[in-house]
């Protein structure tokens, strides 16, 4: 939060969220998706929402991991 008191995060976070609906919204034909071992037809908003919760763990893991080895690097707690 800023001196001010707005959460620019929450914010960013409401923004992205309007876009992914929007741009799901706008792209409802059905599509061919390849997978590794077989095919299928389906919505593509629905290989925009997988898409974009795979982001979305991604970079959940990868900030997790992040913060904790800067705060273990404090605490001196690293091999």
């Amino acid at each position: 939060m800023s001196r001010n008191g707005t959460n620019w995060k929450a914010i960013g976070a409401v923004v992205a969220v309007i876009m992914l609906v929007w741009f799901i919204a706008a792209n409802s034909q059905q599509v061919q998706v390849t997978w590794w071992v077989f095919d299928t037809s389906t919505s593509l908003f629905v290989v925009i929402l997988i898409s974009a919760l795979l982001g979305a763990g991604i970079t959940y893991f990868l900030t997790r991991v992040r913060h904790r080895t800067s705060r273990d690097d404090a605490h001196g707690e690293r091999p």
